[in-house]
């Protein structure tokens, strides 16, 4: 398996990890779209907008990931054609700079949750309840979607380093 080859597995998992989040946007859709329509009290009255506005940020990440897909493979590709080791280090760079991110989502994470907890706390207000939850899942998602683009990440790396040393070493 050249490195090109496990770029682009990189970017296949990647779209397939985006298009379960925009299958996650539709579902969402659809349930928030029953409470509109169905729900017989004022939390379920409440909750709609909310999870709609989850579900837009899903299908918006998701679908613009997953389509983008084609053209980073073409691009990956090419760069990779054109010089494999200026590639190779630029994919080193890219990988290592992105790391920090993982950190942040926790962050991010912990304090949805505890906005959320707070905004229990202090309101019986079905609205902010509903954020609330939605706050809750929205930092639960992160931490999901994070765990498995972490994993891909790290094996990804892994496979950048062997390539590092190989050229380094050969």
């Amino acid at each position: 398996m050249t490195f090109l080859d496990h770029a682009i597995e990189w970017l296949r998992n990647e779209a397939f990890e985006m298009s379960l989040l925009a299958c996650a946007g539709v579902v969402i859709l659809i349930i928030a779209a029953a409470l509109w329509r169905f729900a017989p009290n004022p939390m379920g009255q409440a909750l709609p907008i909310p999870l709609a506005i989850i579900a837009m940020l899903f299908l918006g990440a998701g679908l613009g990931g997953t389509l983008g897909t084609p053209a980073k493979i073409a691009t990956f590709t090419e760069a990779y054609a054109l010089d494999p080791r200026a590639f190779l280090y630029a994919e080193k760079a890219r990988v290592e700079a992105f790391q920090i991110l993982y950190t942040y989502t926790i962050i991010g994470a912990a304090i949805a949750f505890a906005i959320a907890l707070m905004l229990f706390a202090v309101s019986e207000q079905a609205m902010l309840r509903a954020i609330a939850i939605c706050l809750v899942f929205l930092g639960l998602s992160g931490l999901v979607i994070d765990m498995f683009s972490k994993e891909r990440s790290n094996r990804y790396y892994g496979a950048i380093m062997a390539e590092v040393s190989q050229s380094e070493h050969p």
